[in-house]
């Protein structure tokens, strides 16, 4: 569990709903309850970094959500848009 205040929210990693992931398993994307976004990065490319929260737009989260192959809630439930044919 990896709990964080930003901005005077809490993010919570234990009570937020994983999302989607990154292939190397390195960046997940939550979303909480109240459905705000955040990335959650397990291991930080420098060493030295601590795994952290950073706290997203619903813009970038869906930015995010579509470069991450490992999409475990889909489009539609996560963002609440319909999806359109191209």
């Amino acid at each position: 569990m990896v709990e964080q205040i930003m901005n005077g929210l809490r993010y919570d990693t234990e009570k937020s709903t994983l999302i989607a992931t990154s292939k190397d398993g390195a960046k997940h994307l939550f979303q909480t309850k109240n459905k705000r976004f955040f990335l959650y990065f397990e291991r930080p490319g420098q060493s030295t970094v601590a795994p952290y929260l950073e706290a997203i737009s619903a813009s970038r989260a869906k930015k995010e959500y579509g470069s991450m192959p490992k999409q475990v809630v889909p489009w539609n439930k996560a963002f609440g848009d319909k999806i359109l044919e191209a």
